[in-house]
């Protein structure tokens, strides 16, 4: 690799500065296209490398790191100083190197382990080359970290008065969770209730549009409120994703709630990096804590809370009916 920058990562940038566009996502991409063509090179252009690389994967989206992770994972001639710096920062990009790169030898594995949160322990741990004392290890340390994150109450900082970078940490850190309860999880709502949600963003009706999101996703109405009158889009884009939207659907509406922000080329694309990248489980967790029923991590009661193991045991029956009574609302499903 005779230079890592050369005439066609030049042509590029000048092209996207002169459009006003962000240079980082071209520059990466070209950059691990390099790599992967003519290796890591000699001694400067690993120099370059160290410098240039961290830094456009931490400036581009999270789902185009991840994506320029996956394709470095397997090179063995990258240098183990840059791959365990890569392998210590979002978990997004860590994860596939932390599952594959051969440049991490035991030793890293082990100091990356260390004090680490639940989603880097598993990616070490799904590795295939790893020794019988260390996978010992590792699943031990999975165990305890599972166990302290299940112990410990989860208590996110508040979501909507966040900046757009506070909002991305608080995203990552939901990763570390456990997975929600099966019955706390947002099921999608089916095509009626798209349509439901399509025909009052064309009305602009705003009330209508709390209260569906209300019910589908069983929240207070002022939690439901603040999702609506969120001007960045992003608090609909969670809502979106967890209840199975598409991002077309959700761009339906932002081009009708919130102009600025629907009709913005830009936005739109920082929004669909968001929504691309963000993992269901995640938007289900911030679901939960909008509730406010239930923080992440803390049991509900045994009464409220299925078992697997009482899946064989019967339920009682219900009681008769006595004369004049109504029929109950049918129980909403969270």
């Amino acid at each position: 690799m005779p230079s890592t920058v050369g005439p066609s990562l030049k042509a590029t940038i000048e092209d996207s500065r002169r459009r006003g566009a962000d240079t980082r996502p071209a520059l990466l991409a070209l950059l691990v296209d390099r790599v992967t063509e003519e290796g890591a090179g000699d001694a400067d252009s690993i120099r370059r490398l160290g410098i240039l690389l961290p830094r456009l994967m931490e400036g581009v989206a999270p789902a185009l790191a991840r994506e320029a992770a996956e394709r470095l994972a397997g090179r063995a001639d990258l240098p183990a100083e840059l791959v365990h710096r890569l392998a210590s920062g979002p978990i997004d990009s860590a994860a596939p190197l932390l599952r594959l790169s051969p440049a991490l030898d035991e030793t890293a594995l082990i100091q990356l382990a260390t004090g680490a949160e639940t989603a880097r322990l598993q990616a070490i741990a799904a590795r295939r080359d790893v020794s019988p004392e260390l996978a010992k290890r590792l699943a031990s340390t999975v165990h305890h970290a599972r166990e302290a994150h299940q112990r410990r109450p989860y208590s996110a900082p508040d979501f909507f008065a966040a900046a757009p970078e506070e909002r991305t940490a608080i995203l990552h850190r939901l990763l570390t969770l456990p997975p929600l309860p099966l019955a706390e999880r947002v099921g999608a709502q089916g095509g009626a209730f798209t349509d439901s949600l399509l025909a009052a963003a064309r009305r602009e009706d705003r009330a209508a549009l709390v209260l569906l999101l209300e019910r589908a996703l069983a929240l207070p109405a002022d939690a439901a409120g603040r999702i609506v009158e969120d001007e960045a889009g992003q608090a609909l884009a969670i809502a979106a994703r967890a209840l199975g939207l598409s991002f077309a659907v959700l761009s339906r509406i932002l081009f009708r709630l919130h102009p600025g922000v629907g009709r913005s080329s830009n936005d739109m694309a920082r929004l669909a990096d968001l929504f691309d990248g963000l993992p269901l489980t995640s938007a289900q967790h911030m679901v939960a804590i909008w509730r406010g029923a239930r923080r992440a991590g803390v049991p509900r009661p045994a009464a409220e809370t299925p078992s697997m193991r009482d899946f064989a045991v019967p339920r009682p029956a219900p009681a008769p009916a006595q004369a004049g009574d109504t029929l109950a609302e049918p129980r909403r499903q969270g």
